[in-house]
């Protein structure tokens, strides 16, 4: 089983096998499936890259690729190659997939996790560097998006109670974290607001 050092930092990348018609449907509607795969493709390998920069154990954090479907493996360590480790994600729904990701990065003895989603336009490597920094200090940190979402959160312990009875795929996904947040009484940052691929149109660029 692959591990890493005790201590290091870890981020968490999700990521969908770019098909047409099963990737960004709500996107697809408005370029049609093969335009919008096209898009994700593009900004999920542009996200992918500026993670993978910082694999180097200089730069003290690795990428652990997290997959779907598991039966696209192979396609996916030849699209986005490089990554520490890759895995397919297991679950039925997001929270269940995040749980088990954050478990494992944990008990591979990470310090400070990051699970990172790959369809945000505006990602830059300098969130993870201000994300990881932010966990030195607080217990979670959330990279919110416009849609009520969060393109990414970040953990220097593990908080199962914050991806339960989540309404995944809704506006209040960001408020509703945020009440188990203070619920539990945890420390959070919150970092700039960014914008998620399905907000697009046939006019705006995307990817690198």
């Amino acid at each position: 089983m692959y591990r890493i050092a005790m201590g290091h930092e870890q981020i968490l990348y999700f990521v969908k096998y770019p098909e047409p018609g099963k990737v960004k449907t709500r996107l697809a509607k408005a370029l049609g499936s093969n335009a919008a795969a096209k898009a994700y493709r593009g900004l999920a390998e542009s996200i992918f890259h500026s993670l993978s920069n910082g694999n180097s154990k200089s730069k003290g954090f690795e990428t652990v690729v997290f997959f779907d479907p598991p039966e696209k493996e192979r396609q996916v360590k030849e699209w986005l190659p490089g990554a520490a480790a890759y895995r397919s994600q297991k679950g039925k729904d997001l929270g269940e997939r995040l749980i088990h990701a954050f478990k494992e990065a944990f008990q591979d003895g990470a310090e400070r996790v990051l699970a990172v989603g790959s369809d945000t336009l505006g990602f830059k490597p300098k969130f993870v560097m201000k994300a990881f920094d932010v966990l030195k200090n607080y217990d979670v940190v959330i990279g919110p998006a416009k849609d009520g979402g969060y393109y990414l959160i970040g953990f220097s312990g593990f908080h199962t109670i914050l991806f339960q009875d989540i309404p995944w795929s809704t506006g209040d996904v960001l408020k509703t974290t945020l009440g188990w947040i203070r619920e539990e009484g945890l420390s959070y940052s919150l970092l700039q607001e960014l914008e998620d691929l399905d907000e697009i149109n046939e006019h705006t660029t995307y990817g690198p």
